[in-house]
């Protein structure tokens, strides 16, 4: 007996090891991994949201759903009285009086609450695992762009899903990105010519992204190439860019700038005038920009968590202990924060409080602006940091409502699901985000939406705790 209690514990244990040991030989295995692992219950222990639905609610849709008094706020129509918001299939009613309600409806009392549509972060990366989705359903994000990550493992994200076998955020997904030369994981794909990456976005298109993202070392001929075929196959085109600028990008037709790439973010007057024409070209050419302001934050306190000089964020415990561990110690490594000079930190400082001013004078320009967090990247934590990403546009200064915009209807409009999702229209998505209090108060800088009540998604809710 106690020969096969041993070899019971020890099987596990083994397996564990053996798949940490491969995942940090082969990177580009992580997602496979990571989602092995998790399936054997293996990553260790973790926090779970207080209020978030146990596990994934399956096909079919959810029961009708009704909103009584409280106040209702979207960019469409802006914050006013509810005067009977109802979900039913999925999808937003027509306002209608009590005696109008779906029959069997559950009536939930939100005087005291705002109800906001469900928030969309354009910038993420699958890792694998169940725990990434959880965090950011429970923290109000409903939908979710993709921007790199192993085809077969987001479609299947994406899939499962659709399907109500996960739980997590409605996915549009590139699959990998495009970079030049050799691909050195699953997360990309390498190109060395045109005709190469015309290729490859055709068979990313067959497999059914939404969209395309090029990074590291596409040149201009190749950016021209790949939005031109994208365009063709009805596809958006997200652009981390090194070896083109913003405003050359902008005008071979790229949809959206990733973290302020292309942008001059140093000193002196030939940044000053390098970050002017990125903004005219962006602006005249309508290219949203995601300044993943949160994500350079975190590179600056990488510094300070590796030195010891800073505690570790209390949202790291929703992450599985094992993969916590790992997380950690590649993200430091990665950002090379261990010898990170105390003059680099202030650089990263500097390039920081610049991609923030750059951000403000954009949307003032009539630019617009995306939410996006990159996480899990330099320990951005799913979900919950994109409420930091909302306080850090505050911070920049726009408005808690053109913020709010940007995370909602502006998503919505970059991804091309305008009539769907963003608003509170009738006919949209049932995705809704309801907070304590006024998220639009002057001074709170988009604090209220981490004081989260309820989360639906499609009309079913996700997360629910009481209000006193």
């Amino acid at each position: 007996m106690r020969k096969r209690i041993a070899l019971g514990v020890s099987i596990p244990a083994v397996v564990l090891f053996i798949g940490i040991l491969i995942a940090l030989l082969l990177p580009s295995n992580l997602m496979v991994l990571t989602e092995a692992l998790d399936h054997l219950g293996l990553l260790g222990s973790r926090k779970r949201i207080a209020g978030l639905v146990q596990s994934p609610p399956g096909p079919g849709d959810a029961p009708p759903l009704c909103f009584e008094n409280g106040r209702l706020w979207d960019a469409l129509s802006g914050p006013r009285d509810n005067t009977g918001l109802c979900i039913a299939a999925g999808r937003i009613l027509p306002p209608s009086p009590p005696a109008g309600r779906p029959a069997g409806a559950r009536v939930v009392d939100a005087t005291g609450l705002t109800i906001l549509p469900g928030l969309i972060d354009m910038h993420v990366h699958s890792v694998g695992g169940s725990f990434a989705g959880e965090m950011m359903l429970g923290n109000g994000v409903t939908s979710a762009r993709d921007l790199g990550t192993s085809l077969s493992g987001v479609l299947r994200y994406r899939r499962e899903t659709e399907q109500g076998l996960r739980l997590g955020p409605r996915l549009f997904v590139t699959g990998p990105y495009l970079v030049a030369g050799v691909g050195t994981s699953d997360q990309e794909i390498g190109v060395s010519s045109p005709a190469e990456a015309v290729a490859a976005v055709s068979r990313l298109a067959q497999a059914g992204v939404d969209g395309i993202k090029v990074h590291a070392g596409i040149d201009a001929t190749t950016l021209r190439a790949v939005v031109e075929a994208a365009r063709a196959r009805g596809l958006w085109v997200a652009a981390h860019l090194d070896r083109v600028s913003a405003a050359q990008a902008a005008e071979l037709g790229v949809d959206t700038i990733e973290h302020g790439s292309g942008i001059d973010l140093d000193e002196g007057l030939a940044a000053s005038r390098q970050r002017r024409e990125a903004m005219e070209a962006m602006v005249a050419r309508r290219v949203a920009l995601t300044p993943t302001l949160v994500v350079a934050e975190h590179a600056v306190m990488l510094g300070r968590l590796a030195r010891g000089d800073e505690p570790m964020p209390d949202t790291l415990a929703y992450v599985p202990r094992f993969f916590r561990r790992f997380w950690i110690s590649s993200q430091i490594a990665n950002a090379a924060a261990a010898h990170l000079s105390d003059d680099e930190i202030a650089r990263r400082r500097a390039r920081l409080r610049r991609l923030e001013e750059f951000t403000a004078a954009f949307h003032a320009a009539g630019g617009h602006v995306l939410v996006g967090t990159d996480a899990p990247a330099f320990l951005v934590v799913p979900g919950f940091d994109m409420h930091r990403e909302l306080e850090l546009l505050g911070e920049a200064g726009l408005r808690p409502d053109q913020a709010l915009a940007a995370a909602t209807s502006e998503a919505a409009a970059a991804l091309g699901r305008s009539g769907d999702l963003g608003a509170l229209s009738p006919g949209m998505r049932g995705d809704l985000l309801v907070v304590s209090g006024d998220p639009l108060a002057a001074g709170r800088v988009l604090g209220a939406t981490r004081d989260i009540v309820l989360v639906v998604k499609d009309g079913r809710v996700a997360r629910e705790r009481p209000v006193n």
